[in-house]
């Protein structure tokens, strides 16, 4: 006689919290339904909505990335809604990560070297405190470094890489449009769109151009993909932003140089983009001598303008060579550094005009090296798999673009690089069946 064992599944220990937790809610909620009917039931509805969007974390960081490209259109619903997205992502991630890891490989050296910049960071911080500016530009930091651990977690946990850079390139050909048609109606003279400054505007798109064209190599219908980066790069062209043609010039060389784009897909692309720039030019013939005669009238003052606040940052860096002075220090001390100034300038200048000279200024060599270790870093992985993983290759042609474009353009408190860099960790560690 053969006996059989039926054997259990193995059961996973729940920690306390899970039963103490939904405990103390309910009977907090009880006490309060006996006096406030009415509030303890919009609480109860209030948590049900915040634990359904916790519990998709996946979700939230979807949605974090398209809000941010629409980021002056919902500050006008919710100032706060781009930060309150983020801190909301972060919390989902937290209550996730006490359930276990999302992935049990070895730890991202771009995340080692965020780590070191946050180090920095602080340590900038805590030698020059520069008040009110000081904190505003630390609690930036603060979160775009949480957005790129989580994302970089949560894309080596299982939201995949090509999903993230579709959602963008969809984000962006929308809030192109947006623009276009803002700029088609007369509203403004160079494209801005859902992102109010037209240079920051087209540091958004940028990415989009790399990734828009990865990405229909990753889905069964390409048109739809095709048409996108068409439009984000009509709109980079009516952005007239200098900095952004430079970094459009450097992903068109290193995309053609690494075979990511063959030379004649580039100049089919090219020649669909110029005719549709040349139709806007023809629909719009008064907007376009416009826009164009004001960007020539305001581009000497502006080259002058930035050679001068370029010098200023560099004189704050050889002052204070090792941790600079300290967050939100340029907006504030800057003045004081500058040698000559046009007499006509009606606008704050609270920015650096380069990413690069302004990390410098307020958290020293040690800050810029940290910085840009994270985006080599981020580069050298997805440079590893760029022959099998097409997001890869745009992920590199795309680090190329935005840090020749920030050279022109303060862009460390905008997505773009970060969402790159995560997107380097996720393509990274995905093992070699898993890719489309």
């Amino acid at each position: 006689m053969v006996t059989t064992t039926v054997l259990s599944p193995p059961h996973r220990q729940t920690g306390r919290w899970t039963v103490v937790a939904p405990l103390l809610v309910a009977a907090t909620l009880g006490v309060l339904a006996g006096f406030a009917p009415l509030p303890a039931l919009l609480g109860l509805l209030a948590l049900a909505v915040c634990a359904a969007v916790v519990l998709r974390l996946n979700w939230i960081a979807l949605v974090l990335v398209v809000v941010s490209v629409f980021e002056d259109y919902t500050a006008r619903a919710e100032p706060s809604a781009v930060k309150g997205l983020a801190v909301l992502l972060v919390l989902a991630w937290v209550v996730r990560r006490c359930r276990g890891r999302l992935y049990d490989g070895p730890r991202s050296q771009v995340l080692v070297a965020a780590l070191g910049f946050a180090v920095v960071l602080l340590l900038a911080t805590a030698l020059h405190n520069n008040g009110q500016a000081g904190l505003d530009v630390l609690l930036r930091y603060a979160g775009f470094l949480g957005v790129l651990f989580v994302l970089a977690d949560v894309m080596r946990g299982g939201l995949r890489p090509e999903r993230v850079a579709q959602v963008y390139v969809a984000a962006c050909a929308v809030a192109a449009f947006c623009g276009l048609v803002t700029f088609a109606v007369g509203a403004d003279r160079r494209v801005g769109g859902p992102i109010g400054d037209p240079n920051d505007f087209a540091f958004f798109l940028l990415p989009a151009v790399a990734l828009g064209v990865a990405v229909r190599r990753t889905t069964g219908r390409r048109w739809p993909w095709d048409a996108a980066t068409v439009v984000v790069l009509v709109a980079v062209f009516g952005t007239l932003s200098r900095g952004a043609l430079v970094g459009l010039a450097a992903i068109v060389v290193v995309a053609v140089a690494t075979g990511m784009v063959r030379l004649r897909s580039a100049a089919a692309l090219t020649g669909v983009v110029a005719v549709v720039t040349g139709l806007v030019a023809l629909t719009f013939p008064a907007l376009v001598a416009v826009s164009l005669q004001q960007k020539d009238f305001v581009a000497q003052q502006n080259v002058s303008e930035r050679l001068d606040l370029w010098t200023a940052a560099a004189a704050m860096t050889v002052e204070h060579p090792v941790l600079g002075m300290g967050p939100g220090a340029f907006a504030l001390h800057h003045g004081a550094f500058l040698t000559s100034l046009p007499d006509d300038v009606n606008h704050p200048l609270d920015v650096a005009h380069n990413t690069w000279l302004e990390l410098s200024s307020e958290l020293g060599v040690l800050g810029l090296a940290a910085f840009m270790a994270m985006l080599a870093v981020a580069f050298g992985q997805a440079w590893s798999v760029r022959r099998r993983d097409p997001v890869a290759a745009a992920v590199c042609v795309g680090l190329v673009g935005t840090a020749a474009a920030a050279t022109f353009v303060t862009e460390q408190y905008y997505l773009p690089l970060w969402l790159l860099s995560a997107l380097a960790v996720g393509v990274a560690s995905r093992p070699r069946t898993d890719v489309s």
